[in-house]
């Protein structure tokens, strides 16, 4: 058998990385196109800037509401889903602001995933998103919570800040730490035909919330339902308009937030 010579070998291993490192690249710039093309909702910026109830204002790629009509009387860091852009949920959250006077802030997320901003924040790199917006805010009471992938980190944030903040609000997700003992008011609203979330994971989940939670699940209403995007793979459609998803979602939100607020 005639061997190779070692200048071959070379070459052919030179050759090998090369063609490794060239995988790497496409693999890498695939996966940051695919992170940072976001579910959103075309539209729903101008809808809800005509609302005369609510304020809008973006920044930073994320969106403030806040109440015309009224002082707020608390502020809510929503984190987005994974791969949800934050204006995909501006339809379902606008009548916090302007039926409840709660300062609603939806940040962006660094490749629309809040856990590479949690991520970002333990390396100490930046802060994470909710302390950067309850610090650019003149508001007394915060909560913080999210939709899906961001209500999960969204109870991470609670579990490490829980001092700093009134409660969590958690839409189509659930926690997988343990905040029980924590103190804090927390809403969590589920969808009856919700097909993407992990169902055994938020069964457990309802465990680890504080005692008092409110729980609730919604009949008609499936897992994008409580954003205003499409496209989610896995999810069951219902038959519900989004209109009508998010009128019950806020029958619940709404009243929750008065609750806390009045006292």
């Amino acid at each position: 058998m005639a061997r190779l010579s070692q200048s071959t070998v070379r070459r052919q291993g030179t050759r090998l990385v090369g063609w490794l490192v060239v995988f790497l690249v496409v693999a890498l710039t695939l996966a940051v196109v695919f992170l940072g093309t976001p579910f959103d909702s075309p539209g729903s910026v101008d809808r809800v800037a005509a609302d005369d109830g609510v304020t809008l204002e973006e920044t930073n790629g994320g969106y403030v509401l806040e109440p015309t009509h009224g002082d707020s009387e608390a502020g809510l860091v929503f984190y987005p889903g994974a791969r949800v852009a934050p204006d995909a949920y501006l339809e379902s959250l606008a009548p916090l602001a302007g039926e409840a006077n709660v300062t609603v802030v939806v940040p962006r997320m660094p490749l629309n995933l809040a856990v590479v901003d949690y991520g970002l924040a333990q390396t100490g790199l930046r802060a994470d998103a909710a302390s950067r917006v309850m610090a650019a805010h003149d508001v007394e009471r915060w909560y913080v919570g999210g939709h899906s992938l961001g209500g999960a980190m969204a109870c991470w944030y609670a579990d490490d800040n829980a001092d700093a903040l009134s409660g969590l609000v958690l839409y189509g997700s659930y926690c997988d730490r343990d905040i029980s003992e924590h103190g804090l008011a927390a809403l969590s609203v589920a969808g009856v035909q919700d097909t993407v979330v992990d169902r055994q994971a938020y069964e457990r989940g309802l465990g680890l919330l504080p005692a008092g939670a409110t729980v609730v699940e919604l009949d008609g209403i499936n897992h994008t339902q409580f954003g205003s995007y499409t496209g989610q793979r896995g999810d069951t459609p219902t038959g519900t308009s989004y209109d009508e998803a998010h009128a019950q979602i806020n029958e619940v939100a709404v009243e929750w937030f008065r609750n806390r607020t009045a006292r």
